[in-house]
């Protein structure tokens, strides 16, 4: 595939602690600790190039050990890393507390460095961003660096997807959604996008439809195990997920995002892309890691085959 994607964001070290047994808090739970490389946009970069898009990946880590793996494990994996920043602060740190099922029970995210991802940084990379085919922005930037990038994305036609990241920073962006080509927000960052609770798939569709309304052109709402809900001007309707064992849920998302964007990279349409997305998803669950390096083009379009959709 000669399209390139170029990703903004997040490039940090995950430290997961998964419980054998039922979740307590405020005690010691027994389980096993793990660190590995992650961050939003570090791992839709991997997602990417593991199904043979040319990526390109933006982002910032510390001058410690951390940065040497974060970098060398991502370019190993395929990523262009060459223009990755080094800073004096500490690599950013997502600290996950997953529980027996696999799911995330809680989680703590430091992510200081992010303020290094300055529009600066951004303009110095400018060539880089114009010979790109689509642009995927970890939302943990700051705001004035989102906003230069969706200048950017206007101004050279650009497609670009904003990942909210969390309800937080869904909240803080949400009046700068008027461009975006796509956002895939799950249930809670959808509720801070919109400003109300959503509690059943009325919701769902009714807040869609809203953020159709404020500029977005896809979205893809992100619903665990039942799947996902789509909206575009070509299609509307439900995508379920593939019933799989689950080993560990954080990175799902993100296989998600790199899985859809690789099949409109493909040329397919905006559903059969998101069936693509949702089966890295399911590869991706089923590994420790955030990103599956059982990951493979063939081995996710032979489970995108299978899922079939409804209104």
């Amino acid at each position: 595939m000669d399209k390139k994607v170029v990703i903004i964001g997040a490039s940090n070290i995950d430290i997961k602690g998964k419980s054998r047994t039922k979740t307590f808090s405020k005690t010691k739970n027994p389980g096993k600790v793990e660190f590995s490389p992650g961050g939003v946009g570090r791992n839709i970069a991997e997602n990417l190039a593991r199904l043979g898009v040319h990526s390109t990946l933006l982002s910032v880590v510390g001058n410690e050990g951390f940065s040497d793996l974060l970098i060398n494990s991502t370019k190993n994996a395929g990523v262009d890393v060459s223009k990755i920043k080094k800073c004096e602060e500490n690599s950013g740190i997502f600290l996950a507390i997953i529980n027996s099922r696999g799911e995330l029970d809680a989680s703590i995210s430091d992510m200081g460095i992010m303020s290094e991802i300055t529009p600066e940084y951004i303009r110095e990379n400018i060539d880089i961003i114009k010979e790109s085919d689509y642009m995927v922005v970890d939302a943990d930037i700051p705001d004035q660096t989102l906003l230069e990038l969706l200048s950017i994305s206007k101004k050279y036609s650009i497609p670009i997807c904003v990942e909210p990241v969390s309800p937080s920073r869904a909240h803080s962006i949400q009046n700068y959604m008027n461009g975006v080509t796509l956002t895939t927000p799950n249930k809670e960052e959808l509720e801070s996008l919109v400003n109300r609770q959503i509690t059943d798939e009325k919701d769902i569709i009714d807040a869609s439809e809203e953020l159709l309304k404020m500029g977005v052109e896809n979205i893809i709402i992100t619903l665990g195990s039942e799947g996902a809900y789509c909206a575009s001007k070509t299609f509307k309707g439900f995508i379920p997920s593939v019933r799989t064992m689950v080993i560990n849920s954080v990175g799902a998302g993100d296989a998600l995002v790199a899985g859809t964007i690789a099949g409109l990279m493909d040329g397919k349409s905006f559903e059969e892309s998101v069936k693509i997305g949702i089966a890295c998803a399911t590869i991706t669950i089923t590994d420790e890691k955030a990103v599956s390096d059982k990951l493979t083009k063939e081995k996710a379009l032979g489970i995108a085959g299978k899922i079939t959709s409804y209104i």
